[in-house]
C-alpha cells in the first residue's frame, strides 16, 4: 500500500497554511505523490518536491459554470498558456470582488480594497489582484464570521445580500485549456455536484466527450457506497481513478489517503512521469496535443 493525496489547498487560496507547511506534513503522513491544487492558481513547486523528497504534480482547481461542478487540472505542461487565461479570469473577478467590497461598504463593513490589500501584505500573501477568497479572509479577521463556510452563507453567497456571481469557464474550456496545455482534467468530489445519478451521468456524458480523463473516486467527506458507485463510473468512462483529501485546515482535515501499489504506479507513470503512450492506450481514440 502507499499513500498519495491529489487535492490540498493552501493559503494561496482557500486553505489555511502555507505550501511548505502542507508537504511537510505530507512528507510526515508518508505520502508519496501530492499535488497542491489551490482553486484558480497554478504553482511549480519543484524545489519543495527536491527539499522533501517527494513527488509534487502539478496541480490547479477549477469553479466551472455549472453550479458545484469543480474540475482539477494535472501535469501541465504549458504554464504559460495556463496563467494568460487564469489573469485575465482573475481580472474579471476582481472587479466582481470590488462591487461586493463597496455593497459592504455602504452598509457599514469597515473595508476598502486599500485596507484589504494592507491586511493580506502583512500576512505575506499576494495583494496585487483581490478575489472573493482574499476578502473572506478579510472579513474573518475582522470578526465579522469565523469560517468561510459562514462567509458564503450569511453574507456574500448565492441568496446573500452581498451576493455577486463570479465569472467562470464552461467545463468544456477548462478541459480543452488543460488538455492544450499538455495537462490532465479531472472530475473533483463528484458527491458535491449532486446526489441525482441520473443528472450525474448526464454530466459525466458531456465531460467525457470533452475530453475527461479521470474522477476522484475517494476524498475525506465521501462515504464507502459512494466511492464503489464512482469506481464504477470510472470503470464505464476508461477513467483513471484519483484520491485526494481536500484538505484545508490542518485542525480538521487529515492529508493522506491510503491506496494500492498498482493505482499508485497508473498515478506516477500518467502524471508523474507524463508519458504519452499511457495516455493513448487508456484512453482508446482519443486524440491529444502534446507541447
Amino acid at each position: 500500500m502507499s499513500k498519495v493525496d491529489l487535492h490540498l489547498h493552501t493559503n494561496l487560496s482557500d486553505g489555511l497554511i502555507s505550501p511548505e507547511d502542507v508537504v511537510i506534513k505530507a512528507k510526515n503522513n508518508d505520502c508519496k505523490i501530492i499535488s497542491i491544487t489551490d482553486h484558480e492558481l497554478l504553482n511549480e513547486y519543484d524545489a519543495l518536491a527536491k527539499k522533501y523528497n517527494i513527488d509534487i504534480i502539478s496541480g490547479i482547481e477549477f469553479n466551472t459554470s455549472i453550479s458545484n461542478l469543480h474540475l482539477l487540472g494535472y501535469a501541465v505542461k504549458n504554464f504559460k498558456l495556463v496563467d494568460e487565461v487564469m489573469q485575465n479570469l482573475r481580472i474579471k473577478n476582481e472587479r466582481v470582488c470590488l462591487e461586493v467590497i463597496e455593497l459592504l461598504k455602504k452598509d457599514g463593513f469597515v473595508i476598502s480594497e486599500t485596507l484589504i490589500k494592507k491586511y493580506l501584505q502583512e500576512i505575506n500573501l499576494d495583494y496585487s489582484i483581490l478575489d472573493k477568497r482574499k476578502l473572506v479572509k478579510y472579513l474573518m479577521y475582522m470578526g465579522y464570521t469565523n469560517s468561510i463556510v459562514e462567509t458564503y452563507e450569511t453574507l456574500i453567497g448565492k441568496k446573500q445580500k452581498y451576493y455577486v456571481p463570479n465569472v467562470k469557464l464552461s467545463p468544456e474550456e477548462i478541459i480543452n485549456l488543460i488538455d492544450q496545455s499538455g495537462g490532465y482534467t479531472v472530475l473533483a468530489h463528484p458527491n458535491t455536484v449532486t446526489s441525482d445519478k441520473n443528472i450525474l451521468v448526464g454530466i459525466l456524458n458531456r465531460l467525457n466527450d470533452a475530453g475527461l480523463f479521470g474522477i476522484e473516486v475517494v476524498n475525506d467527506k465521501m462515504k464507502l457506497s459512494e466511492t464503489e458507485y464512482y469506481q464504477c463510473l470510472a470503470k464505464k468512462y476508461n477513467l483513471l481513478e484519483t484520491y485526494g483529501s481536500d484538505f484545508h485546515n490542518p485542525e480538521t482535515d487529515n492529508i493522506g489517503i491510503e491506496i494500492n501499489q498498482d493505482n499508485c504506479e497508473k498515478i506516477r507513470e500518467s502524471m508523474v512521469l507524463r508519458r504519452k503512450i499511457w495516455y493513448n492506450i487508456v484512453r482508446k481514440g482519443r486524440k491529444k496535443i502534446w507541447h
